[in-house]
């Protein structure tokens, strides 16, 4: 190798350096918002189904388990 290479080769290794000191993941700066949790209201209920008492138990027993698998 002659020297202009390893100059080549010495500013290389030292971009990628320079480059993974800058994305570090341990500097991740990326922040995870949680949305609050939100029920079932009336007006999400169909309809046709208002009175009907084994849906209305299914929906909620459905919203619980949602309800914890989410909070």
């Amino acid at each position: 190798m002659n020297s202009e290479e390893d100059e080549f080769r010495r500013i290389e290794a030292e971009a990628l350096r320079l480059w993974a000191a800058q994305t570090n993941e341990d500097d991740d700066d990326t922040q995870i918002y949680k949305k609050p949790w939100q029920g079932l209201s009336w007006e999400d209920m169909p309809e046709e189904y208002a009175g009907d008492s084994n849906f209305l138990a299914g929906a909620r027993w459905a919203e619980a388990k949602l309800r914890e698998r989410n909070t």
